[in-house]
């Protein structure tokens, strides 16, 4: 099998990246905007600042990480589901983070060897 992971880079985001209810409710938002199912979540703020927020998904996972000095976010998306569409999960994440700023995608592609 195989699958893509999207690694994104947002520049130039607003305050919302130092609410982490904000981000977790933007990352279940877009996962729910594909049909993804939400099985759990976690974050956690760093000293001095920043935040990590994960939602966990059936089908993998969304991982949000901010670094509010430098006014970057960066996202992981992984899903197993071939028909489900990492790259409009990054598209909705950036327009609820980051609408004003700029996006970077990296495209990992990931091989699961079904072998016996």
């Amino acid at each position: 099998m195989l699958m893509t992971q999207v690694l994104a880079d947002l520049y130039g985001c607003g305050p919302i990246m130092d609410d982490p209810a904000a981000l977790a409710a933007a990352a279940r938002s877009a996962a729910q905007s594909i049909g993804a199912t939400i099985v759990g979540e976690y974050e956690i703020r760093y000293a001095a600042h920043g935040l990590t927020v994960a939602v966990f998904l059936a089908e993998s996972h969304i991982v949000l990480t901010t670094w509010p000095e430098h006014r970057l976010t960066l996202i992981d998306i992984l899903l197993c589901n071939p028909n489900m569409d990492q790259r409009a999960v990054a598209a909705a994440l950036k327009e609820r983070i980051c609408p004003t700023g700029e996006m970077v995608v990296h495209e990992a592609r990931r091989r699961i060897d079904v072998r016996p």
